[in-house]
């Protein structure tokens, strides 16, 4: 007579426990259906999260002259304008590249980024676009980063004001491999404030760029954009042509100076 009521006894004790396991794999359940979305959303600090907002990233820096910018960019043309602040938010330098993808997408891009002034404690990188209706900056994403490249100081042979003659400037820079393209570089870049108040003049006109600086056997060829085919006027030709020999003549290595722009020597720096 006992069996009976043990047997009941056993099946009573053993129901709450089932519905204890269903309760909680429910609730761990939900919980796991709560936070899923949170991680979806973070990502770790060194991998970069392109947005539908976002339409220019800078994904790295290579700390060196010349600054070497990576990122993404998905703008007009794919064209991305780069540029170097100093600490008191002068820009140093800026240069154009262009994202090598289909248009429309978040395609990668490099360029560089040539240091022709000394920035102080730090500096700021930034990528951004202009706007192809009005011309105005846009998309501008900025990195800073603290500055600790070894110096040197250089000697640069600018045009005085009236121009009639170059004249030497020594001015603190950050160092680089690439020393001769570095000079040409900080040439075209133009005088500092500080320099311009002790009679230094501009000699490059607006849009000149290097395209390339080789030295072979004595002979250093500097060839220049088709900016420099004309640059107005038989002063300024002979100002950037002394500026160019002068500074350059300084390195050891270098015996002779050519002058050329779009490839050509005949072409280039006609007055």
């Amino acid at each position: 007579m006992k069996w009976p009521w043990i047997f009941l006894f056993v099946l009573t004790a053993c129901n709450p426990n089932t519905d204890r396991k269903v309760e909680t794999a429910a609730t761990t359940t939900t919980v796991a259906e709560t936070a899923a979305p949170a991680k979806t959303e973070t990502a770790p600090d060194d991998v970069p999260v392109v947005t539908e907002e976002r339409n220019i990233t800078i994904d790295a820096v290579e700390i060196a002259n010349p600054l070497v910018v990576r990122g993404r960019a998905r703008t007009f043309e794919n064209n991305v304008v780069l540029r170097a602040r100093a600490v008191d938010g002068k820009i140093i330098t800026k240069s154009f590249t262009t994202a090598t993808g289909e248009m429309g997408q978040h395609s990668p891009y490099t360029g560089s980024l040539w240091l022709t002034d000394h920035p102080g404690a730090s500096f700021v990188v930034e990528a951004l676009e202009y706007s192809a209706k009005d011309g105005t900056e846009i998309n501008n994403v900025s990195v800073r980063k603290p500055f600790a490249m070894e110096t040197i100081d250089a000697v640069l042979y600018f045009p005085d004001e009236n121009c009639t003659a170059v004249k030497p400037y020594t001015r603190t820079i950050p160092k680089s491999v690439s020393l001769a393209r570095l000079l040409v570089e900080t040439l075209v870049a133009g005088p500092t404030m500080v320099e311009r108040t002790h009679g230094a003049a501009i000699p490059f006109p607006e849009g000149s760029q290097v395209r390339s600086v080789i030295l072979r056997n004595g002979i250093i060829t500097v060839d220049f954009n088709e900016r420099l085919q004309n640059v107005g006027g038989s002063c300024r030709t002979q100002m950037i042509r002394d500026s160019v020999t002068a500074t350059l003549k300084r390195l050891p290595a270098v015996k002779e100076v050519v002058i050329t722009a779009g490839g050509s020597k005949e072409l280039a720096l006609q007055p």
